[in-house]
């Protein structure tokens, strides 16, 4: 069944296998920030969702779509309550069903939603709203605007990339790589180009 889910219903996932009991709006903020990230260090977005201003931040229509996705397959239930004359709000949180299934994420985007989780799947909603969240580039471009704006998420692209100058993937294959064993030496190399220079030149 795992072959099946669809990326952006696998990323929901994802979440809701960290954080039990996920909140939607915790959950939309994961997402958001793990497409701007992508974009910012992959030049690409890990989901295929679209994202547009509102009120609290970012938001995909198509998220409840994959919500629901992954409760039809038996991967995920949605426990959620109403709002009451008292002025409680309503709640909405994604559950995990517990039942693994294989993710198709790139080196990159691995360590990407490794990084969401370790900075913001914990950090207290205000804090990550003001001062993650509507400070992001594309949030900011239309912060003045009405909401329901779509957001020019392309604005992030290489945002990453270009401070600090490297290519995240290359890197982590090149460290896969040493660890795995598969990589020469500098003195190797060398060795390696004085030996072919003699025997063309012998």
């Amino acid at each position: 069944m795992g072959h099946l889910l669809s990326r952006d219903a696998q990323l929901l996932k994802f979440f809701a296998q960290q954080y039990r009991g996920i909140p939607r709006k915790r959950l939309v903020k994961m997402a958001y920030l793990s497409d701007l990230i992508s974009r910012q260090y992959l030049d690409h977005p890990i989901t295929g969702f679209q994202w547009f201003a509102y009120y609290y931040g970012p938001y995909a229509d198509a998220i409840k779509d994959r919500v629901g996705e992954l409760e039809k397959s038996g991967l995920a239930w949605v426990q959620e309550s109403e709002a009451t004359p008292e002025g409680d709000m309503a709640w909405k949180r994604l559950f995990d069903s517990g039942r693994p299934v294989p993710f198709d994420f790139s080196l990159g985007e691995n360590e990407v939603l490794a990084y969401v989780v370790a900075n913001y799947l914990n950090m207290d909603m205000e804090e990550l709203l003001y001062d993650v969240v509507y400070q992001t580039t594309p949030y900011k471009a239309v912060m003045f605007e009405r909401f329901g704006s779509l957001l020019p998420m392309d604005l992030a692209n290489r945002e990453g990339k270009q401070s600090v100058g490297f290519d995240l993937e290359a890197v982590i294959k090149a460290e896969r790589q040493v660890e795995a064993g598969h990589y020469v030496s500098a003195a190797g190399f060398f060795d390696g180009l004085r030996a072919s220079i003699t025997a063309r030149y012998s």
